[in-house]
């Protein structure tokens, strides 16, 4: 049974309300990447500072960016130190998408039952965290070869401008204008591939096909619940600004803006799309769909 954009986010914001839980996912993949991130610093620094003692010190002296490249490059235990960086870099990617697919078991949970729990994150987690992080490496070649492809017939003109003392914006203009329209574009063509993925326990490749094809045949749905969610976010930068005036303000307003991004939107925003994917796919039972009044959480 297909739903309005209007009773969608009805009843999924009452699916939120009643499992305030889901927001734990989103808060424990920030504090996940955050430690991940500290310890990929510290590992990286030890073969640095153990075989080049002076290295510290002497980083700190140099304001020519050349100077520091020529410095570290002749530093031992570098290489040592690029692979722990790309370890603890991949180690966060992991950690991102196991709690976005507990996330989105959570939020199919909630879906269909009216309930849910942290049981379900871990497990949607194990299940399907591997899948999603393969899916997420497919769509960043596809993005990455298309910027190259959108990039190539305006290299020569890019060069150019960036070497002018006086470059011409119109090049640069059009080039920015074409990689936003891109990057638009191919977040509302794949955004439906994570839900498709665990809802469906689909694999990567099958997963941004279906998420693909789901877009094909529902492209105004798709489009205006990605409205929806990019308007909620923006009312709360809108609403923020006016107290952001003195430097303290600002960052007391980012901070909590960011609370509310954790805690509210993001689950809620997950708990929207997941109903869309279900309603629209037949993913949804029929009680789910047919009572209103008479379950709880609708």
């Amino acid at each position: 049974m297909n739903e309005d954009i209007g009773t969608l986010i009805r009843r999924g914001f009452e699916t939120w309300r009643g499992n305030l839980n889901l927001a734990v996912p989103f808060v424990l993949m920030i504090v996940a990447i955050m430690v991940l991130g500290v310890a990929m610093v510290f590992a990286a620094m030890y073969p640095l500072t153990t075989t080049s003692p002076e290295l510290l010190s002497t980083a700190g002296d140099l304001e020519d960016p050349e100077e520091l490249v020529n410095l570290l490059q002749g530093a031992s235990g570098l290489g040592l130190a690029a692979a722990i960086i790309l370890i603890g870099i991949l180690a966060m990617v992991l950690a991102g998408t196991f709690f976005t697919a507990g996330a989105i078991g959570m939020a199919k949970e909630a879906t269909v039952s009216g309930k849910t729990g942290l049981r379900e994150m871990w497990a949607s987690g194990r299940r399907h965290f591997i899948s999603l992080f393969l899916a997420e490496v497919v769509i960043m070649v596809v993005i990455l070869a298309g910027v190259l492809l959108l990039t190539l017939p305006f290299l020569s003109g890019l060069t150019g401008a960036l070497e002018a003392s006086e470059p011409e914006l119109g090049t640069l203009v059009l080039w920015g204008v074409l990689l936003i329209a891109f990057s638009l574009f191919v977040s509302i063509l794949l955004a439906m591939v994570p839900y498709a993925l665990v809802v469906e326990g689909l694999g990567p490749v099958a997963a941004i096909k279906v998420g693909v094809g789901f877009f094909r045949s529902n492209k105004m749905e798709v489009f205006l619940m990605w409205v929806v969610v990019m308007a909620v976010s923006v009312a709360i930068q809108f609403l923020a600004a006016p107290f952001s005036g003195s430097e303290a303000a600002s960052a007391v307003v980012s901070s909590l803006s960011g609370i509310v991004s954790i805690l509210i939107i993001s689950p809620l925003s997950t708990v929207w799309w997941t109903r869309l994917y279900m309603t629209r796919s037949g993913k949804m039972p029929e009680v789910g769909a047919l009572q209103d009044e008479g379950v709880k959480y609708l």
